[in-house]
């Protein structure tokens, strides 16, 4: 994430023209003879509509010995076209010819953050803070690479810097808000935050920021709020859509999410995200949802199965066995049950269910044995206990109950099932 956001600032700001050069830059930029100031005005005129062309122009006129002005242009040119490696290349051999040259610099350092190397920007404006004070520009794009290289305490200090000289400048709040985040200080961090959001309530992006900053201050609740907002202005991505989805599963509010998994889950949604979906609707008893999202995800399965791991595989066929259960049809539920007892034998979550099915099917035998195999599988022995005990009781074995909760209970005491326990003492006492 922090990686895609630099780029997205840098490829934003990269244009062809020089931008966010200072007057005080013209002391270090290149003299041009009158003949190549004609050049620089028909590769201006031309890059509007066809850069190709403009590209041809300069490449012709481009010599050993001429201005490294127009090897400059020539950067921004294939910077714009986003050739990356040759306008590097090209801001070099700008520096060589000039190396106090500081938009070449300035600029050759935002080909290096765009190509992921964080170090080598870093130095070269190391090197532009010796030639003389720093622009804005210069201290935004430093504090980018310092959070690129994880130095959140030196991007701080940089953010803070370009924002004395510019202080409206967006990018360089964002930019401190997400260094005040890599250190914690979530309340600075929200600060900024709202600050940003107030003028510019409608970018989605300080939205999902504010969102994730919630979760790191452990605040759930409101993480849900800035989602939902942002769900409401239309705003809402997939993934801030998902997001939101779990956050309402975890509340306890199966149907909000049930609703909002629908609304996040195309086709291509990932995996999890199908399954989650389903889930959620299945939960909230939403059976006709639930069912095109799990035919989407058994869709998805089919076309590419290596994208599902094998837990979500066997979490797909538990969900199809709960759908077809939640529908009446007990056989086809038993033959999903089954299928993933196959494929892991230790599954206890579709043991439980099969023994679940067989005992609304009446085949309490078999039911008695899927849940003892469940009670020897580490991490299901409470839950198969209780249901095993719950058999017996429809069956009034009251005394057959009793051990069966009291071992439940050894494994995890839980308040429901030692109240349980002492209504089938009662009753086996009668």
């Amino acid at each position: 994430m922090r990686r895609r956001w630099v780029g997205s600032v840098l490829a934003a700001a990269c244009v062809f023209g020089i931008g966010g050069a200072r007057a005080a830059d013209d002391a270090f930029a290149p003299t041009v003879s009158r003949r190549e100031a004609d050049v620089l005005a028909r590769v201006t005129a031309l890059a509007a509509t066809n850069t190709a062309a403009a590209r041809t122009v300069l490449r012709d006129a481009r010599t050993e010995t001429s201005s490294p002005a127009l090897d400059f242009a020539m950067g921004n040119l294939l910077l714009q076209d986003d050739e990356l490696p040759a306008a590097a290349e090209a801001y070099r051999r700008a520096l060589v010819k000039m190396p106090a040259f500081r938009r070449a610099r300035i600029n050759l350092g935002r080909v290096y953050l765009l190509q992921d190397q964080p170090a080598e920007t870093i130095e070269l404006y190391r090197e532009l803070v010796r030639q003389g004070p720093a622009d804005a520009d210069t201290l935004r794009l430093l504090g980018h690479a310092f959070v690129l290289q994880q130095k959140a305490v030196s991007a701080e200090t940089a953010y803070r810097q370009a924002l004395l000289l510019q202080p409206e400048d967006t990018d360089a709040r964002l930019g401190l808000t997400k260094a005040l985040l890599e250190q914690e200080r979530h309340r600075e961090a929200l600060a900024l935050l709202d600050e940003l959001l107030a003028r510019e309530p409608r970018r989605r992006d300080l939205w999902a920021l504010r969102a994730n900053l919630h979760l790191a201050a452990d605040q759930p609740e409101r993480a849900l709020v800035a989602c939902e907002a942002a769900r409401r202005l239309g705003l809402a991505d997939a993934g801030m859509l998902g997001l939101l989805g779990d956050l309402y599963m975890n509340a306890g509010q199966p149907e909000e999410a049930g609703e909002v998994y629908a609304a996040a889950c195309d086709p291509a949604a990932p995996p999890a995200r199908l399954l989650r979906a389903a889930e959620a609707m299945l939960a909230a008893g939403q059976l006709e949802p639930g069912r095109r999202l799990l035919a989407k995800a058994g869709s998805a399965f089919e076309a590419a199965p290596e994208d599902f791991s094998a837990a979500q595989r066997q979490r797909l066929l538990r969900l199809r066995g709960r759908l077809a259960r939640r529908e009446g049809d007990l056989d086809e539920a038993r033959g999903f049950f089954a299928q993933a007892l196959r494929s892991d034998p230790l599954d206890g979550d579709a043991l439980l269910l099969l023994a679940d099915v067989s005992r609304q099917q009446g085949d309490l035998d078999t039911a008695v044995l899927e849940y003892e195999r469940a009670a020897r599988l580490p991490g299901y022995e409470a839950r198969a206990l209780v249901r095993h005990a719950q058999l017996e009781v429809e069956r009034g074995r009251y005394a057959e109950a009793v051990p069966l909760l009291e071992a439940a209970q050894a494994f995890e005491k839980q308040a429901h099932v030692a109240r349980y326990l002492d209504q089938v003492r009662r009753m086996a006492e009668r």
